[in-house]
């Protein structure tokens, strides 16, 4: 089990060891302290903190963020997808992580929920048509599959011409995954169209029937594979980020289980091939085939061997046998593939999901991240209104999140009036004193903080960290059991609102509460700092 022990008391505070001479630079820097949209360097997290201001409501166990996302014009946001796009690629995941640009990408997300719903059910249809094709064949689905297939591909198309307009460069994972989904639609169209091209002769019948075997099963098969990918960014993504994490696993311990897979499958074949158990071929048999009849023997043999290391082992043909050598060589192979292997592969695979639960908020919020950038990049680049409300909706400048997770948002006017009040108090100023440190942090000899020791009863034990800092990164210390949970972030920073603020009621309706449970973010998961 993992856990974090912080206190909610406005007097704590969280120091990151920084360099000593990193610090220094950072203290002799100017720092920028008024609010201008055009003045202020929006990926400096001090932009935010300025920007922001918290209200800790310890009756209520909730948290309520204010925020002012006026921009320098009239009608526009201080913050745009440009500005989310430089943060990513510059890896300012800290930055990112602060709740004024969480909150904007959480309100565009829940924006697009109902495009995302589309999206899913569309491709679930696509999905289901397309798996009832194979049984069933009229020239209404083959019409009603061709609608769909080009529909996707204009969206495809669509997206790509964008990518590529504004985009200096387009990632590799891009281009792969752009490919798969042409490769999955041209044989999709096909696997549709060629049995009524193959029906005008009657030449090639069996290459024809193969073609007309194969493509069915890929056009499904990578169908499902894009319905997953798609499915990441709903509530059940973390499930398929597992499944690609213990595939990656397995990728890992290949080098020992495919050796071990040849190894047997040859030793029962060399045994078995005259005794007439199936799938293991005689030997007159095996020397008057074709190559290609050769190689089919060769992948049955490895094809039974894998199933019976998955545990059906199938003993009593080999049994049936009443030879010494088969007996023992069984008893062998349950020891080594069955017992070990796949132990060996499962206790892999539970360590691989216990980590990811730990880190999977991370990479959801990056693929939901690119999500809006997206969204907002074709909402933009398109003139119509049902899109453009993504660039002109103004953001709730209020949220309200409990300690358990959950939240709402709403917009009060008068918030705005707090900034306008500041921002009148600092005009004109000095800049802010010299005891704020490296991204806005309070140095540690000019403030009184909470500090917690960490006793441990266990003698000798030592805990060892990277010395360089890296934002976000998780670092897991396992202790008798006990997984000690040790996140790396900057202080809050976001300045406490000391006027007396009412907690206000959740009126959220319940189509919002359910575009937030859809592809919402999961506030519980990114606010255990502040």
């Amino acid at each position: 089990s993992s856990f974090m022990v912080w206190d909610r008391s406005p007097q704590m505070s969280y120091h990151r060891p920084v360099l000593g001479k990193r610090m220094n630079e950072a203290e002799q820097q100017p720092m920028l302290h008024i609010d201008d949209a055009d003045d202020v360097n929006r990926n400096n997290i001090d932009f935010y903190n300025q920007r922001s201001r918290i209200v800790h409501a310890d009756a209520e166990e909730k948290m309520i963020f204010l925020f002012d996302y006026r921009g320098k014009e009239k009608g526009e946001e201080c913050i745009h997808w440009k500005h989310l796009k430089a943060l990513k690629d510059g890896n300012k995941w800290g930055v990112l992580r602060h709740p004024m640009v969480l909150h904007f990408i959480n309100e565009r997300l829940i924006e697009c929920a109902v495009f995302y719903l589309a999206h899913i059910i569309a491709f679930f249809s696509f999905l289901l048509l397309l798996s009832s094709h194979i049984f069933s064949k009229d020239t209404f689905k083959d019409v009603l599959v061709t609608l769909f297939v080009i529909l996707f591909l204009f969206f495809m198309m669509l997206k790509g011409a964008i990518k590529a307009r504004i985009s200096k460069s387009i990632s590799l994972w891009f281009v792969i995954a752009y490919a798969f989904n042409i490769l999955t639609f041209i044989a999709t169209l096909a696997y549709v169209w060629l049995p009524h091209l193959f029906e005008y002769d009657d030449f090639h019948q069996e290459v024809k029937t193969i073609i007309l075997w194969a493509l069915p099963i890929i056009a499904v098969m990578s169908a499902w594979v894009n319905f997953l990918y798609i499915l990441r960014k709903s509530p059940y993504g973390i499930y398929i980020f597992m499944m690609v994490r213990i595939l990656k696993s397995f990728g890992h311990i290949a080098t020992i289980w495919i050796p071990t897979l040849i190894a047997f499958s040859f030793a029962f074949h060399l045994i078995l091939r005259d005794s007439g158990v199936e799938p293991w071929e005689s030997s007159d048999t095996y020397q008057n085939s074709t190559t290609l009849h050769k190689l089919f023997v060769i992948l049955q043999a490895v094809t039974k061997t894998s199933t019976m290391m998955i545990g059906e082992v199938d003993a009593d043909n080999i049994l049936g046998t009443r030879q010494w050598i088969p007996s023992i060589l069984v008893l062998i192979f349950e020891i080594i593939t069955v017992i070990l292997l796949m132990n060996l592969m499962v206790s892999l695979a539970v360590g691989d999901v216990n980590d990811l639960r730990n880190t999977s908020q991370d990479k959801i919020l990056r693929i939901k991240l690119n999500f809006v950038i997206e969204a907002l990049q074709l909402s933009e680049a398109i003139g119509i209104s049902a899109l453009s409300s993504l660039c002109t909706n103004p953001t709730n400048n209020m949220l309200v999140v409990s300690y358990e997770g959950g939240y709402f948002a709403k917009t009060d006017e008068t918030i705005s009036r707090i900034f306008d009040e500041r921002r009148e108090s600092i005009a004109g100023q000095a800049p802010p004193p010299s005891h704020l440190g490296f991204g806005g942090m309070m140095n540690p000899s000019s403030t009184s903080d909470l500090v917690f020791h960490l006793g441990f009863s266990k003698e000798r034990l030592r805990m060892r960290l990277c010395r360089r800092p890296v934002l976000g990164r998780s670092q897991n210390v396992h202790i008798d059991g006990c997984t000690l949970n040790l996140i790396e972030a900057p202080e809050s920073g976001i300045p406490e609102h000391k006027s007396s603020f009412a907690v206000p009621d959740n009126e959220a309706s319940c189509m919002r509460k359910a575009k937030q449970w859809l592809i919402g973010l999961d506030w519980h998961a990114y606010l255990e700092l502040y």
